[in-house]
């Protein structure tokens, strides 16, 4: 049977406009590629710290908790900024902490492996404030700022978005008061834990 004119017309335009949506519905959505390490993120840090040298002595093992911002200068070279707060017990004083608030800025250096693994060095600057509570400063241990650099090592993972990592490091601290009885203000810090973050 032969068509109308018209009819065909209305028939060929109706094809026309149905195959390109067809088409696009027949073909796979592009999904947007997982952020890598070189994105800008965010991480929590937690793990445990030990004062070294008299200081050490003096204190207990203890604990900490970070957060701190992530940027990418270059390939191989990252930057963080953030903040870690840790508490220590007191070895000899009851129900005494040695309290520490740190602000810092941390260089980090390393390949990337695989487009997943990333192991660094890294090292930088800080400040940190030391508040030891009521029962320790009876025993002379006081309040004090203190200048400190930072030298890390670890390794983080990416999965997607997100990634997980370890890293020990190692606080010299580089000036401040004189915040304890005799020598027992003598020592540096030291830390290991793990991170989990994400990349945006």
């Amino acid at each position: 049977m032969v068509l109308p004119i018209w009819r065909a017309g209305v028939l060929l335009a109706t094809l026309g406009w149905a195959a390109p949506s067809l088409a696009k519905e027949d073909s796979p959505r592009k999904q947007q590629p997982a952020p890598f390490f070189g994105a800008s993120g965010l991480t929590v840090r937690g793990g445990v710290t030990a004062y070294t040298g008299d200081l050490g002595t003096e204190t207990d093992v203890g604990t900490f908790l970070g957060l701190q911002a992530d940027a990418q200068l270059l390939p191989a070279v990252g930057l963080e900024l953030g903040y870690e707060g840790s508490a220590n017990g007191f070895a000899d004083i009851d129900n005494a902490t040695l309290w520490r608030h740190n602000l810092g800025a941390l260089a980090k250096v390393g390949p990337t492996v695989r487009e997943r693994w990333k192991p660094f060095l890294g090292a930088g600057v800080g400040v940190s404030y030391l508040d030891a509570t009521s029962e320790a400063n009876a025993r002379q241990f006081d309040d004090t700022f203190l200048a400190e650099v930072p030298l890390t090592a670890g390794l983080e993972y990416r999965y997607n978005g997100v990634t997980a990592g370890a890293r020990a490091t190692y606080r010299v601290f580089a000036g401040g008061g004189d915040f304890a009885p005799g020598a027992e203000d003598n020592g540096d810090l030291f830390t290991a834990g793990l991170s989990l973050g994400g990349r945006f």
